[in-house]
């Protein structure tokens, strides 16, 4: 059964795409380990960092021809990169997969939301209820036969949904929240939770898995302050083990398209990175 989790905040600067690249690759080693299946990372944001953070440089491929296409196979196979760069001395993940992104998503959200309000026009108009689900259902009709080849699912959400919010969501199991510990990361956070509640009455069945603190410095007064704030809004279960603030986790992609748990496995970020990859998979898996 897959997987599929979500990376999001409407807050930038929050560690999204280290969070989802760092949780993929540690994800892709536990599968490899145990026998089991592939991952995908999925990049919705148009910055295209996913590919970049891995040091893949997409050749074309992008998530837009998927989202406009017809759904098949051979469409998703085209455009999905292969992460494994042991051959060029590279890291060694043979399981883990990268769906990019590109400017052309940019483009491409403007036809999808077109072709939507179209339908949303339609419907008003024919009050055939039905087809104003389109959008909800989109990732479900463009990447449903992802679900058949891939053990996890990873989508690196950009910081703004707009539209494409519940179709997100509905295409999701669970949210992993990054915040970065201050005053306005807390604040965004809980309006970007509030999304995914909003969505929950709405019927769609995702549910918080973590909120990922991020550039936590512990000796800091408003650190603690906020961490607090954070453990009475979403209870102490749902705080995963912060992310301390280093300068190791930016050398790592710079160093070769690396993540922090390849670049310095033993640093404390890799060990918290590490923490919540394990907490991913073995509660998930017993899910299965």
């Amino acid at each position: 059964m897959t997987t599929v989790i979500t990376v999001e905040n409407r807050k930038g600067g929050v560690a999204k795409t280290t969070t989802a690249l760092t949780l993929g690759v540690g994800l892709a080693r536990h599968s490899q380990e145990s026998g089991g299946g592939n991952v995908l990372i999925i990049d919705m944001d148009p910055q295209g960092d996913a590919a970049r953070g891995l040091g893949l440089e997409p050749e074309g491929q992008c998530i837009s021809h998927v989202l406009l296409g017809d759904g098949s196979v051979q469409q998703l196979r085209e455009n999905v990169i292969w992460a494994d760069r042991s051959e060029s001395g590279g890291p060694n993940r043979p399981n883990l997969y990268v769906l990019p992104a590109t400017d052309q998503l940019s483009e491409a959200k403007e036809d999808i939301l077109t072709e939507i309000a179209l339908l949303a026009a339609r419907s008003m108009r024919t009050r055939r209820s039905g087809e104003g689900r389109h959008l909800v259902n989109l990732l479900e009709d463009k990447l449903g036969l992802a679900k058949e080849a891939f053990d996890f699912i990873i989508i690196d959400c950009p910081p703004t949904l707009d539209m494409l919010q519940q179709a997100i969501h509905q295409f999701a199991d669970y949210a992993i929240v990054p915040v970065k510990v201050d005053y306005h990361g807390a604040s965004a956070t809980g309006r970007h939770t509030k999304n995914i509640i909003d969505d929950q009455a709405a019927g769609i069945e995702i549910s918080i898995f973590a909120i990922v603190p991020t550039f936590v410095q512990a000796n800091l007064r408003l650190t603690r302050s906020m961490m607090d704030q954070l453990t009475q809004m979403y209870g102490k279960k749902t705080i995963a083990m912060p992310i301390p603030h280093t300068v190791r986790v930016a050398e790592a992609p710079a160093s070769g398209g690396l993540t922090v748990i390849e670049y310095q496995p033993d640093s404390p970020a890799a060990i918290a990175y590490q923490d919540l990859i394990d907490r991913v998979y073995a509660q998930l898996q017993g899910d299965d």
